[in-house]
């Protein structure tokens, strides 16, 4: 076995529900050379208590408590604590397999990135989420799948961000500091903090090795993720996410395909903000002039009239046919069927 240290940052705030599961299952790794970062993020409930007593029994636990400042700024604080050449991400209301780290870990060693799967754990059912990819990539190759899908990637959008998590993954701690990568605050981004620290990293990278096998457990039942609730002004800081991406495809000089994939992350955005808005405790009447002006916004306007259909299966095909169109009506009543699904 690869007797490397390897640092694994838990950024924790006010999930002591959960945490003893995402604890129990790194502690328990089957690789033994671990430094454990426990990021406190001024936690409300018991969370830091329990991070207290598991410091106790693990010697390999580092514990910082800091301020509420949000995941990016946990992550962030959890990186400058690392002393490994290597690092990985788990989320506190997640686990991992307990051989997780022993079976990746050897595929790192001539690559810069290993990505591999994860389950989506629900109530009452588990979902294998599959990549489709198994093997070694050019980074840039991909760096351009998490810029979006094109052509017939478009068939599922679902998987727009299956690649694109911040956790699953096994990085160098070199390239992250030298290149000063810092994770972005969903204050200032609305969303995808995740891939922007990915898209940042495989910017600095030369290849990647992908492993289609589930190691990870995501859990998509937590009522408390800041995924669950309605964002005040996330058309304002999406926008400002777009131009941050737009600004680093041009001044990287990267080619026509990642501006295709760009433009249609842009129209699969409108799932996302559409639903956000079906969290918006207001009225119908607001919520559709809400969704009015989303699919009015610069960005989405110019996308939508180069987005191609005909890679859609039908129920999103008629989806996006009515936003292409500006068709806020029949849109909304979409997304709050989408909802509903969600929510069973």
């Amino acid at each position: 076995m690869n007797n490397n240290l390897i640092s694994v940052i838990i950024p924790v705030y006010n999930v002591s529900k959960y945490l003893r599961q995402c604890l129990d299952s790194v502690i328990n790794q089957t690789y033994k050379n671990l430094e454990i970062i426990l990021v406190n993020d001024g936690s409300t409930d018991d969370s830091l208590k329990i991070c207290e007593e598991y410091k106790l029994i693990d010697n390999r636990i580092v514990l910082i408590s800091k301020e509420n400042g949000g995941l990016a700024s946990a992550r962030n604080t959890g990186i400058k604590a690392v002393t490994s050449e290597y690092l990985l991400f788990i989320d506190s209301d997640d686990w991992m397999a307990l051989d997780a780290i022993e079976d990746v870990f050897p595929y790192i060693n001539n690559v810069d990135l290993v990505c591999f799967s994860f389950i989506k754990e629900y109530p009452d059912n588990q979902v294998v989420r599959k990549f489709g990819l198994n093997g070694k990539y050019d980074a840039e190759f991909l760096q351009r799948r998490i810029t979006g899908p094109i052509k017939e990637e478009l068939s599922d959008p679902s998987h727009l961000e299956t690649l694109v998590t911040a956790w699953g993954k096994i990085y160098k701690t070199a390239i992250i500091k030298n290149n000063n990568i810092i994770a972005k605050n969903l204050s200032e981004i609305g969303s995808w903090e995740d891939g922007l620290f990915t898209w940042e990293y495989l910017n600095c990278s030369k290849s990647v090795y992908i492993l289609d096998k589930p190691f990870y457990n995501y859990r998509k039942f937590n009522p408390t993720s800041i995924t669950s609730n309605y964002k005040k002004g996330f058309l304002n800081k999406t926008n400002f996410l777009f131009d941050l991406i737009l600004a680093n495809l041009k001044s990287n000089n990267k080619n026509d395909a990642f501006y295709e994939a760009f433009n249609n992350r842009i129209c699969l955005s409108i799932i996302g903000l559409g639903l956000n808005e079906t969290y918006n405790k207001t009225s119908f009447c607001i919520k559709l002039k809400n969704l009015k002006e989303i699919l009015n916004s610069q960005h989405h306007k110019d996308a939508f009239s180069k987005l191609k259909l005909k890679y859609f299966p039908f129920h999103w095909k008629l989806f996006f046919l009515f936003a292409k169109y500006k068709m806020p009506l029949p849109l909304l009543f979409m997304l709050l069927a989408i909802k509903k699904i969600i929510k069973k």
